[in-house]
């Protein structure tokens, strides 16, 4: 069954959004700043950006709203990274609190998402226990986040920035494991076009098991087995049958790039070149 949202629609197009992972370090680091970036985004024509979690702060909030407004920019999605899957109760309980500061951040940028995922890969605890502990603290967050008009989105993740470790579900049949328990409950989906290829899957497959469910997508590219993103169309995930899924599913969310290639912003602009005259091929057919 189709899950009615604004990420459905049977006439709308997809929003192109940018999600800078390639400056992610540079920001943290302080080589630039988060509203520097912000003032990159109308350069390339985009319409929205996508704000990884540790960009943000309760004391740069306001000024990060503030510059998002007069750039006329949306925000798709709050991108986070908590570790359910820790076997410290305490240590899930303050990455659920965390959570849910962020949902207030998302909500007070007018972002409808944030991106969740199931936790690192932690010694000595039972994959059958992993799952109960993702799926419990994400339904938790639901309760708390759907109320304020934001929906965690479980993505297929791989790793993230700043992990020391993998993702617990970064295999397909974990993945899809979780999927199942928290396919009922209002937590949606984060799809991934690149990650599957980290471990040899196949994304088509995967997008036809949850396609009613995605909520925000990345669009992402790599070769098999390489961290190191391509730009888009250069690398080997196969564009045009995700897209086509997502139509038949009346998919009109955002298609934020996951910008982590290395030839700066000249791949960027190759990507949302490609993505653009993707998007234009597939919803005019």
């Amino acid at each position: 069954m189709r899950i009615e949202s604004p990420a459905y629609s049977k006439m709308a197009k997809p929003t192109i959004a940018w999600m800078p992972v390639r400056l992610i370090h540079p920001i943290l680091q302080g080589q630039m700043t988060v509203l520097d970036w912000l003032r990159q985004a109308p350069m390339f024509g985009v319409q929205a950006v996508e704000i990884y979690h540790a960009f943000l702060s309760n004391e740069n909030l306001p000024q990060v709203k503030a510059e998002l407004n007069a750039l006329e920019l949306r925000v798709s999605q709050i991108t986070c990274a908590p570790d359910f899957t820790n076997p410290d109760p305490a240590v899930r309980a303050a990455e659920l609190d965390a959570m849910k500061q962020r949902v207030d951040w998302a909500a007070e940028l007018g972002a409808n998402a944030v991106r969740t995922t199931a936790g690192m890969v932690h010694d000595g605890v039972e994959p059958s226990d992993a799952v109960q502990y993702a799926v419990e603290c994400m339904v938790k967050l639901a309760e708390y986040a759907v109320p304020c008009g934001v929906y965690p989105c479980y993505e297929n993740h791989y790793k993230d920035r700043l992990w020391t470790r993998e993702d617990f579900s970064f295999l397909p049949e974990r993945f899809l494991q979780i999927f199942e328990q928290i396919e009922p409950t209002p937590v949606r989906v984060n799809f991934d076009f690149a990650n599957p290829l980290m471990t040899g899957a196949d994304p088509v497959a995967i997008l036809q098991h949850v396609a009613h469910k995605v909520h925000h997508v990345h669009a992402g590219d790599r070769l098999p087995g390489e961290y190191q993103h391509s730009v888009l169309g250069e690398g080997a995930v196969p564009f045009q049958p995700l897209l086509q899924i997502l139509k038949a599913h009346g998919y009109a969310g955002y298609l934020s790039i996951e910008d982590g290639q290395a030839q700066g912003d000249a791949g960027f602009q190759k990507s949302l070149a490609f993505l653009r005259a993707q998007v234009d091929t597939v919803w005019s057919a």
